[in-house]
Order: C-alpha cells, then sequence, then structure tokens
C-alpha cells in the first residue's frame, strides 16, 4: 500500500468553482486513491442537495522512506 496525493476540484452543479483540496491517502492504486479522496472531499463539503461535489484532477504517489512507512502502518 502506497499513499497519494490527491487534489480535487470542488464543482457547484456544472459549474467549477476554482476552488481546489488537496488530500493524502493511502491506497493500492491511483484509481482507488481517487475513489477514496473523493469520497472524502465528497463529505468534507457536506453539501445536503448534492450538487456541490468534488471530483480528482491529480494523483501523484508520495515517495516515503521505508523506515517511515513501516512506524505509519504499526502506529
Amino acid at each position: 500500500m502506497n499513499t497519494y496525493q490527491v487534489l480535487l476540484g470542488i464543482d457547484n452543479g456544472p459549474r467549477d468553482t476554482k476552488r481546489r483540496l488537496s488530500l493524502s491517502v493511502p491506497a493500492d492504486n491511483r484509481l482507488s486513491a481517487a475513489i477514496v479522496a473523493e469520497k472524502v472531499g465528497d463529505q468534507y463539503l457536506n453539501d445536503s442537495t448534492g450538487s456541490t461535489y468534488t471530483h480528482a484532477i491529480s494523483v501523484k504517489m508520495l515517495h516515503i522512506p521505508k523506515a517511515n512507512r513501516r512506524s505509519m502502518t504499526a502506529a
């Protein structure tokens, strides 16, 4: 499992609000990281009407040294 930095765009209906949200998420691959980040981003927005939502713009794998990775999974 790796850690990915996901940049999310925040949209309101069909309009791009030009707002961005960046999240670091653990996942097995880039697609899974994007899906998890979008779910977390949508929960963060907490829009009851459903017209404001997030979408992944970019997904980059973070390179974390193995020693640090072991301590992160042990915690």
